[in-house]
């Protein structure tokens, strides 16, 4: 059974909403969007269960900001409750220096198994591959 667009729309929000929650450091949001027993493989560490995860993206209140961007998401369907999808991600991490401010730009590729849930999509495994980065003087 092909994905249906509501399926295919419900993806891509799942996505959105992870960057959206991260970037607002609701990261207690990340509860609706991670399976309760996922598994998140930073490139660095690899985290299992929510909770974890949670605990790992408090790393990002290092920065004084971030801002993820999405690109395309490619998707492939194992059966009516299995996707396994890569989607493209430019993050933007501001440091204040004191003296200075920096942005850390990460190329990131997503890679992604999502499992349909009680009340709708969840990511069950994500691997962020780390393409490349670049840390930029801001203003």
């Amino acid at each position: 059974m092909p994905l249906t667009p509501d399926d295919r729309f419900a993806l891509a929000d799942l996505v959105a909403r992870y960057a959206a929650a991260v970037d607002a450091r609701d990261f207690d949001r990340l509860r609706d969007i991670f399976l309760a027993g996922c598994r998140f493989d930073t490139g660095r560490a690899v985290r299992d269960g929510v909770d974890s995860v949670i605990e790992a993206m408090q790393g990002l209140l290092r920065y004084e900001a971030t801002s993820h961007m999405l690109g395309q998401q490619l998707l492939d369907q194992h059966d009516g409750d299995s996707v396994s999808g890569v989607t493209y991600c430019t993050a933007h991490h501001l440091t204040d220096h004191g003296d200075r401010r920096t942005d850390k730009v990460m190329h990131i590729r997503y890679h992604d198994q999502f499992r349909r849930h009680d009340d709708g999509w969840r990511i069950a495994e994500r691997r962020l591959d780390l393409i490349w980065s670049d840390e930029q003087p801001v203003g």
